[in-house]
């Protein structure tokens, strides 16, 4: 009897001793809620600096300061690099997060400056190609400032003024004043572009006679210049642009490279008796390659 009432008592006992355990468990989380609740309240409704003088006894003391009072660890030191200016990509309408210090690395450099005008737009022309002097061997654009080396002869109408040589001039006779205009040449592999008379020979190429001048790109890292039916070599660089300036006021002749800006190629005194015409000589006969008459920036 006295074993069954031991055996009834214990089960009450446990639960008694659970349930105290488990009340003084829960007390004190609420308490240690009130008290970091009322250690927030003090921060933000008081002084941040009497309250961080406040916890420093307990650093003092050996022991740790509460979360308010904490420095940022050293990580997140280099988060302070970037700010959060705001950007706008040349050209696109996403905006960038831009860094603010001074050891950001610079703009891409490789490429060029934007071209400024040149300083003969005053004095430019637009030339169009004659299809009279076109060579069968090349073909003209509809806007007739594009030349191309053809796949196949064409079957043009037989003339006196057609070059047999993969040659052409272009309609506008210049014989006073000043004149510009510039050649695209980067699609050509071998070219020569300048000035002849409307006289010159048909079966002859340019620089090679006495009224016709110009400057040639070999396609051999070579650049010349021919005038008088003599060469001059010029250097290896390529031009990708040439503007030819006419002064016939002055009796003078220049090429210039004006890729991204204006380099004196080559200058020369004329003395024309009869009319110049912007000439081209596509050479080496590559099918698809091309000379375009550029529109000269004012």
């Amino acid at each position: 009897m006295i074993l069954h009432k031991t055996f009834r008592a214990c089960p009450r006992k446990k639960f008694e001793n659970y349930w105290l355990t488990h009340s003084f468990q829960k007390l004190g989380c609420e308490m240690e809620k009130r008290r970091a609740g009322s250690r927030e309240a003090q921060v933000k409704g008081g002084s941040r600096e009497e309250h961080h003088r406040s916890c420093s006894g307990a650093d003092r003391a050996g022991g740790t300061s509460c979360r308010h009072c904490q420095k940022p660890a050293e990580s997140e030191a280099p988060i302070r690099i970037w700010t959060r200016q705001r950007t706008e990509h040349p050209g696109q309408g996403e905006l960038l997060e831009a860094p603010s210090s001074s050891s950001c690395p610079l703009p891409d450099q490789s490429h060029p400056a934007l071209r400024r005008a040149s300083r003969f737009a005053q004095w430019a022309i637009h030339p169009t190609f004659n299809l009279k002097s076109l060579s069968c061997s090349l073909e003209v654009s509809k806007d007739s400032r594009t030349v191309t080396v053809s796949h196949r002869p064409q079957p043009y109408r037989w003339s006196c003024e057609r070059f047999s040589t993969s040659q052409v001039l272009c309609s506008q006779a210049l014989s006073s004043g000043k004149h510009y205009w510039e050649v695209d040449t980067r699609n050509c592999s071998h070219w020569a572009v300048g000035v002849a008379s409307w006289e010159m020979s048909r079966d002859q190429v340019l620089g090679r006679t006495m009224d016709s001048c110009c400057v040639e790109w070999k396609g051999t890292s070579q650049l010349s210049a021919w005038h008088m039916v003599k060469e001059t070599v010029l250097g290896s660089d390529r031009p990708g642009v040439v503007g030819i300036w006419l002064n016939l006021e002055e009796g003078k002749l220049a090429f210039y490279s004006v890729d991204n800006q204006e380099k004196l190629l080559y200058e020369c005194t004329i003395s024309a008796s009869s009319p110049l015409y912007p000439a081209f000589w596509l050479y080496g006969l590559h099918p698809g390659n091309y000379l375009i008459i550029k529109q000269v920036k004012v």
